[in-house]
């Protein structure tokens, strides 16, 4: 068994229960799409990419708290158990702890090519069609709405201090406030590339939605700044 391998079972074995949109069906969705934008940037670490993009999400503070993601308790045990030597381990402890959404907004870059490449797969998981899905799973699971047309979100961007609490928000204003700003948060050509596509089957959605629906001029105008 490879060490690439013995990760993969391992992530599979910690993450497959969750529900929460973070489960190994989302880490292997990452690590493909991942390893798609190798392919165009072939200086970048394969098995630094690979290794990476399957740890992501193994001390997400949603999942596992604040002690878990700053000490990387799962990423470490499986990394361990991997056979990689340290050098190559301390070097993918340094990538996970610069993936998420909540970390760019603090102005934490990416490490390397290598952490933009994850960082990109992990953005465009979260558009597209799939991120449409995994946004409504989890609003459905919080008992949230989809849609509240008296709840007009502004459209920019949350900050660090009111992502964490944005969970309370109706599924589209968490597409308009977060998601349908992923696009411009990719950091490599194939990632931009991907979320240009993935963007437009937002905005292709949401028009349909709209018109079908007969949602407030206001709700329309707000998505055209996003076309």
């Amino acid at each position: 068994m490879t060490g690439i391998e013995y990760i993969k079972n391992a992530v599979s074995e910690l993450l497959r229960d969750n529900s929460n949109g973070h489960d190994d069906k989302h880490v292997f969705r990452v690590y493909n799409t991942a390893m798609k934008f190798c392919d165009a940037l072939p200086n970048a670490n394969r098995d630094l990419v690979a290794a990476a993009a399957l740890l992501h999400d193994c001390d997400d503070y949603k999942l596992f708290g604040e002690e878990s993601e700053r000490l990387q308790i799962n990423t470490r045990r499986i990394l361990s158990g991997s056979g990689f030597d340290a050098d190559f381990c301390e070097k993918c402890i340094n990538i996970v702890k610069t993936i998420g959404y909540s970390k760019r907004l603090k102005g934490i870059a990416a490490y390397g090519i290598e952490g933009a490449i994850v960082s990109d797969a992990d953005m465009c998981d979260a558009s597209g069609g799939i991120g449409m899905l995994r946004c409504i799973e989890y609003r459905a699971g919080a008992n949230k709405p989809f849609f509240d047309p008296d709840c007009l979100p502004t459209g920019e961007q949350m900050d660090a201090n009111t992502y964490r609490s944005s969970s309370v928000d109706p599924c589209v204003n968490h597409i308009f406030n977060k998601i349908l700003h992923l696009r411009d948060m990719c950091l490599t050509e194939p990632g931009r590339k991907c979320a240009e596509i993935r963007h437009k089957t937002i905005v292709n959605f949401l028009t349909a939605y709209f018109d079908e629906i007969d949602t407030p001029q206001a709700w329309k105008d707000l998505l055209k700044k996003h076309a």
